[in-house]
């Protein structure tokens, strides 16, 4: 037995020398005895920590709690505290700049002799900008204009795009235009084509801004089972001043579920426009209208379409409607 208890005591200095693990040492060696294993159960799990670190793990401290004194000072220091944290948020919220939604796009003049669809495949994107002067004809990076009009992953064409100021750079000349129209696919992706107008300061330019919502998991409308919409994703703002307004940010942590349902006015959002009165809401608005509407869906009845009612999607530019299974061929459904 002395001689097995030597050998463990060596096997497990070797251990803590070499950090090879002790059961792998004991087994390479010659086949334990049971003062051995006696032993090697004696010894620590993790020789760094010592026996009274690892004799302590067998105990729960699920019933030990520590005992915190409640000293006065501290007390009144936290209940203060709180004003002290409050006005260090408002300085630096106070400090950021303003929001802006300008975007800085570098293009380049149109290639001469060359149709729309030889410049699409060479990855640029065709555009043209017009009123207040010349037209001029400019091609822009393809890649680099979708990821400004696609701005979601999985959603289409962004309000955003029609509603912010571009800065073009062109060579030696800049211009400040807004998006006029643009040819979009209709499933992917994709952009065809870009029409811009410019927008001089002093000059009026009509704009639709999105509407984005804060504070909906505070909206106690929300919390209460109500379902919120935006009855208007954008609204057409008259721009006269060198900017043009970011999206409205309405806070809806006050709106509530009432009967038939809550809802913000246009006027009260009136007070997010530009305090320099460059900019206001179109003039065929109403301020008695719904931007954020908050109902229950359950009290809302059915009501079955008219017997006229024609789905507007189906509707032919020259006039009539697409019939929805005649394609041409005899006999013609009805």
């Amino acid at each position: 037995r002395a001689a097995a208890t030597s050998q463990v005591a060596s096997i497990t200095t070797a251990h803590i020398s070499s950090e090879v693990p002790l059961a792998f040492a004991i087994m390479s060696s010659v086949a334990p005895s049971r003062a051995i294993l006696r032993v090697a159960a004696a010894a620590p799990l993790y020789p760094f920590m010592g026996g009274q670190h690892a004799a302590r793990r067998a105990f729960s401290s699920k019933n030990y709690q520590v005992k915190r004194v409640r000293y006065p000072w501290k007390t009144e220091l936290m209940h203060d505290s709180w004003k002290f944290l409050k006005q260090e948020m408002v300085n630096h919220f106070q400090l950021m700049p303003a929001r802006d939604s300008t975007v800085n796009i570098h293009a380049i003049e149109w290639p001469r002799f060359m149709m729309k669809e030889e410049i699409l495949d060479k990855g640029l994107m065709p555009s043209v900008i017009k009123r207040y002067g010349p037209p001029r004809r400019v091609a822009f990076n393809k890649e680099e204009l979708e990821k400004v009009a696609f701005d979601e992953e999985q959603g289409h064409l962004s309000h955003l795009f029609k509603g912010r100021l571009f800065r073009i750079h062109v060579g030696e000349w800049i211009e400040e235009c807004v998006v006029l129209d643009c040819s979009v696919h209709p499933v992917e992706r994709l952009l065809e084509f870009v029409s811009f107008q410019r927008h001089v300061p002093g000059k009026m330019t009509a704009v639709p801004v999105p509407v984005t919502l804060s504070g909906l998991w505070g909206c106690p409308g929300y919390r209460s089972g109500g379902h919120v919409e935006i009855a208007m994703p954008t609204i057409r703002v008259e721009c006269v001043g060198e900017r043009i307004p970011p999206p409205f940010l309405v806070d809806i942590s006050r709106l509530r579920l009432e009967s038939p349902y809550g809802r913000i006015l246009l006027k009260d959002i009136e007070k997010l426009l530009p305090s320099d009165g460059t900019a206001r809401f179109a003039r065929d608005y109403k301020l008695d209208e719904d931007v954020v509407m908050c109902y229950d869906p359950k009290s809302i009845p059915e009501v079955p379409l008219p017997g006229d009612w024609r789905d507007p999607n189906f509707k032919k530019r020259g006039g009539g409607y697409y019939h929805l299974t005649y394609t041409g061929f005899w006999p013609r459904q009805v």
